[in-house]
């Protein structure tokens, strides 16, 4: 029941959701420097809070059904460390905490996603419930398999607790600086049983925990991927004029998406349809049509896909328009079809920050041709 009542509601679900963390973004940009920014901020905090626990019960709603399909393939298990480094060193620095990612040169066979969340999860809560010290992730050879560990210097984990740490619901330190609902290690949980990797762990009250999980080796060397560019220099890059249309049959989340965007100097056109699209960048009969630097649509439209209406669209404008597919719907089917079309998918909730690196990329790149 849990299972049939999440996949039929998820998406009425984070729409609402969606268009609140637009609105709350928007306040946070607009209030950095004024007295209500802590507000805003607490707003938007608050709004991700909810988002990561109902991401972490779709996650098992779609495990528990057998949805998930693992993509096993070879690749450098560095450039995964190196792009987790980049994202919890905020997090633990907010704590004065020291996040510490040895490097490793080797090569794993299993689904690269899949694995990242078990990581992400481990790492989240490492740092969640350590008060001080580090929390160090690294790597050892064992025999055909890979060992990643993540250590902390938390509360640790008493010995008769161990195996319920890995059920819902589960939080063993309760204290007032933590939030979410346990979910995080059952997820580990599930996801390493789709991949047949061996979770194990290791804690002593008091001095902390070992979190651990083993992977079979890639049989072949991958090469490192390009280092020509840090990742973060497109995210900087300016935004002002890129005109960006948005298709979306919620109001809200186009008042929205308006907002957001606008708040970053591009200009917005917005349209509930297809139809509604054609006759905003086309404002008389004998003009020709404006093209946008960039397509920003919802999958579930009132009448066809966004993925149509997308197909469409380049039909008209070109078909060089760079796209993006926003979709509650996490299903293997519609990314794939997306990513077929060559239109990057982008999940609801949306994480502006996510958008604003993914629209710098895609100027950078215009750009440069």
């Amino acid at each position: 029941s849990k299972t049939q009542f999440l996949a039929a509601a998820s998406h009425d679900i984070l729409q609402p959701l969606n268009a609140a963390r637009l609105f709350a973004a928007s306040l946070v940009e607009r209030t950095r420097r004024t007295e209500e920014s802590d507000l805003a901020r607490n707003v938007d905090a608050s709004l991700e809070a909810v988002e990561d626990i109902l991401s972490a019960l779709l996650d098992i709603s779609r495990l528990d059904a057998g949805a998930m399909k693992p993509d096993v393939a070879p690749f450098r298990i560095d450039e995964m460390l190196q792009a987790l480094a980049l994202e919890f060193t905020p997090a633990a620095a907010r704590k004065n905490l020291r996040l510490k990612v040895m490097p490793c040169g080797l090569t794993v066979e299993t689904d690269r996603k899949l694995l990242r969340r078990v990581l992400q999860n481990l790492v989240a809560n490492a740092i969640k419930y350590t008060r001080q010290g580090e929390v160090l992730m690294g790597c050892r050879r064992r025999g055909s398999k890979l060992r990643i560990e993540v250590h902390d210097t938390g509360p640790g984990i008493p010995a008769d607790k161990r195996d319920v740490i890995f059920q819902e619901f589960q939080r063993l330190h309760g204290d007032d600086e933590q939030t979410g609902l346990g979910l995080g290690l059952s997820i580990v949980e599930r996801i390493a049983r789709v991949l047949n990797h061996k979770i194990t762990v290791r804690s002593t009250a008091g001095r902390g925990s070992m979190f651990a999980v083993d992977m079979p080796m890639g049989s072949s060397k991958v090469p490192a991927a390009s280092q020509a560019a840090p990742a973060s220099e497109p995210a900087a890059a300016p935004l002002k004029d890129m005109v960006l249309l948005c298709i979306d049959n919620e109001p809200a989340i186009l008042d929205g998406m308006r907002m957001l965007l606008s708040g970053w100097g591009c200009q917005v056109i917005t349209a509930a349809s297809l139809t509604e699209a054609f006759d905003s960048l086309k404002p008389a009969a004998d003009a020709p049509f404006k093209k946008p630097d960039i397509i920003i649509a919802d999958y579930h439209l009132d009448r066809g896909t966004g993925i149509e209406a997308v197909v469409a669209l380049r039909w008209k404008l070109g078909q060089n328009i760079p796209a993006v597919l926003l979709t509650a719907d996490r299903s293997p089917g519609v990314r794939d079809e997306a990513g077929g079309k060559q239109i990057h998918v982008m999940n609801k909730p949306l994480k502006p920050a996510a958008l604003r690196s993914f629209l710098a990329q895609t100027r950078a790149s215009l750009s440069s041709n």
